[in-house]
């Protein structure tokens, strides 16, 4: 199950999945988890799930080394049949460095491309799907929504909640974080920041102040808001 961190919160999709977690592991079936996340730091996610997360290995998976992405990039070509000269394994491996589906992928293409045009294998054929791969694989733009959609899920919230004027603890800060990461990724001005939330200027840079002096002293608040900006950015 993927993005394991989006059902915090969410009190009927935590029983079912508790239920079902439960059936699973009692039949002794194997079941991966993934999250943006770590999931002692995911809010409002009930403590009997967390334990169950503890049942198993959690692992940090970082992209590939480099001669790990030569390795599967030969390793693919081996399974297409595809003679692939080291040089061109070489400048796939160099290039894609972060998507092991990136990797593959290039070395599809390469296959077809010797299929359907007779050309060899090359480092100019490599250059020209590299360069299309890295395109298809370029980070989408970091919207307003998208901020508030990753921070609600993290905090528990909903990004209605983050844009009301609710003084609830939690609502509070997950709003003060989103106003914070605006301003670090897109660099928003406070007056432009304040429209998405219909508040003013000084409203934003208060808030900014707040949680800006909060990160300072707060660890696990600012691991977790680290963990956002990078996720987005990486997306």
């Amino acid at each position: 199950m993927d993005d394991i961190q989006f059902i915090a919160g969410k009190e009927m999709t935590q029983e079912e999945f508790f239920h079902t977690f439960n059936e699973l592991y009692n039949s002794g079936k194997q079941i991966v988890l993934t999250s943006d996340i770590s999931p002692n730091r995911i809010k409002k996610l009930e403590e009997r799930i967390k334990t169950r997360f503890t049942l198993g290995v959690q692992a940090d998976v970082q992209p590939p080394d480099f001669e790990t992405r030569m390795a599967i990039v030969k390793r693919k070509a081996e399974l297409l049949d595809l003679n692939l000269p080291d040089n061109v394994a070489r400048i796939i491996s160099e290039k894609i460095k972060k998507n092991i589906r990136q990797l593959e992928g290039a070395v599809n293409k390469m296959k077809g491309l010797t299929m359907f045009s007779n050309e060899t294998p090359s480092l100019s054929m490599a250059q020209r799907v590299i360069k299309e791969t890295l395109i298809d694989a370029a980070p989408s733009e970091i919207t307003v929504d998208r901020i508030l959609s990753d921070v609600s899920a993290s905090f528990g919230v909903t990004p209605e909640d983050i844009r009301s004027s609710s003084r609830n603890a939690q609502i509070s800060l997950a709003r003060k974080v989103s106003i914070y990461i605006i301003r670090d990724v897109k660099g928003m001005s406070f007056t432009d920041i304040g429209k998405e939330f219909s508040r003013n200027h000084s409203t934003m840079t208060i808030s900014y102040s707040d949680i800006k002096e909060t990160l300072a002293h707060n660890s696990d608040l600012r691991e977790t808001v680290e963990d956002l900006i990078k996720n987005l950015k990486a997306m």
